[in-house]
């Protein structure tokens, strides 16, 4: 059963979570209650999961409603989160009491890590015969296509670092509308103009970065998928494909296409959905629109 109710946008913590409550005491409403993240993880997860989907705008917020209706009896086994798991996962931490966390660093990123959906994309937007000027090869089998999404990966790891110093140190740097098109070409990225475009914006920063303290950070990190922001790579793609076909395509219709491209068939074979399983089944919930 839906709800026309909804939890508007720009509440603060404690108003946020009262029109959770709100919801749940519906006296009419039945169903688990999701709250993500963001519009495109709801765009995501409305196509997997039959529970009404609410989204905090942040996971702050997220945390902070889950975390503590959890602790209300009432509520306790009728909300869940589902968030980016950022650098969780190569911090080694755990997301919280229902709490739920995507595999990799975060739902774009899940979905990238799946070849099926991945390789759908891929196929659509680049040629498998060579352009007339040769200044490509021929993209002619699989492994060529998952070797430029590790190309592309391992060009943007820089950035992810940077991201990652940010989030350990909690530095407050400035990585909204991040230009990532200004220094990025033919699969490669300029860092060091990358870097000190980001330090001149962030001017709340508590402190600088240097590139060799990036470079320390990511050294020994060859686990892309949880390193690196599935925005960037998605934007760096979208350069890759403008670049090849001269056919320019925004960071959005690739995201949207990834998201079209990725079955529920696929989301069967992640922890995040074995989990949720795990929790629903526990509660004897219907979860899921296919199982």
């Amino acid at each position: 059963m839906s709800t026309q109710k909804s939890v508007k946008k720009g509440l603060d913590k404690e108003s946020f979570t009262d029109g959770i409550r709100v919801i749940l005491r519906d006296r009419e409403y039945k169903e688990t209650l999701v709250i993500v993240e963001g519009p495109t993880d709801k765009k995501l997860f409305s196509k997997l999961i039959t529970a009404d989907i609410e989204v905090s705008n942040g996971v702050d917020l997220l945390i902070f409603a889950v975390s503590k209706l959890s602790k209300e009896k009432e509520f306790a086994d009728r909300v869940i989160g589902i968030r980016d798991a950022d650098f969780l996962h190569l911090d080694k931490k755990v997301g919280g009491t229902n709490i739920f966390l995507t595999d990799f660093h975060d739902a774009e990123m899940m979905i990238l890590s799946c070849d099926k959906a991945y390789l759908g994309v891929a196929y659509e937007y680049l040629p498998l015969t060579p352009k007339d000027d040769n200044e490509y090869l021929p993209l002619t089998i699989k492994g060529d296509y998952l070797t430029l999404r590790e190309k592309i990966l391992k060009s943007i790891a820089f950035i992810g670092g940077l991201r990652w110093i940010n989030d350990s140190d909690d530095l407050v740097l400035n990585f909204k509308k991040h230009p990532i098109g200004n220094y990025y070409k033919g699969k490669s990225l300029d860092e060091e103009a990358c870097l000190k475009m980001i330090m001149q914006r962030s001017e709340s920063k508590k402190r600088g970065v240097s590139k060799k303290e990036i470079m320390m950070k990511i050294e020994n990190i060859s686990d892309y998928f949880n390193l690196c922001n599935g925005h960037d790579f998605q934007r760096a793609f979208a350069i890759h494909i403008t670049e090849r076909t001269k056919k320019g395509v925004s960071e959005d219709t690739i995201a949207r296409m990834f998201r079209i491209a990725y079955e529920f068939t696929s989301f069967q074979k992640t922890d995040l959905y074995q989990q949720l399983k795990n929790w629903s089944d526990a509660r004897s919930k219907e979860l899921f629109r296919q199982d």
